[in-house]
């Protein structure tokens, strides 16, 4: 009996084998692969000519928005380059929003062949990971520029303390 129970367990599975396609269906699969690769692609080259623009551009924009945080008098230098650096956040969020819009209206005239190929929600997920791990970068890239202003942050804020005691003590750091 053991022995039967045994062979039973010890078998492997059979595997079903791939359904046999016919030369034109093995054709149109083949197609469909060619216009996704050159659909991606073309998707691809455009986020990057975008994402370039759009990263110089904010990179500027927060480095000005520090620089002007150490010349202003009211408000702590550090407390300023905070909000400034959250507010950062908030845009680059907004512009990876904009720019998936954007790659949609350029690319618009594809939207009928993804619908009728049924993969819209495959191009929408991978679009969703591009533009997540291009637009994280760039919220990375503002923390840096953020921490490369630190100590020249911290120096400006110690000086407006000194400077402006009174208002130091309504805006504590913590």
């Amino acid at each position: 009996m053991f022995k039967a129970i045994s062979k039973l367990f010890s078998r492997t599975p059979s595997t079903p084998s791939a359904p046999s396609t016919s030369p034109e269906e093995q054709a149109a699969f083949e197609k469909g692969r060619e216009i996704s690769r050159a659909q991606t692609a073309e998707i691809e080259h455009f986020i990057g000519w975008r994402y370039e623009q759009i990263r110089t551009g904010y990179l500027s924009v927060i480095q000005t928005q520090f620089d002007s945080a150490r010349q202003q008098e009211e408000y702590s230098p550090l407390l300023v380059a905070r909000v400034e650096y959250s507010l950062y956040l908030d845009h680059v969020k907004e512009a990876q929003d904009n720019l998936k819009a954007e790659v949609y209206q350029h690319f618009h005239e594809w939207a009928d062949l993804n619908r009728e190929l049924a993969v819209e929600d495959i191009i929408e997920k991978w679009l969703d990971t591009v533009l997540s791990n291009k637009f994280a970068d760039l919220s990375i890239a503002g923390l840096k520029v953020m921490t490369d202003n630190a100590d020249i942050l911290k120096t400006a804020d110690d000086n407006w303390r000194r400077k402006f005691p009174e208002l130091a003590t309504a805006q504590p750091l913590d």
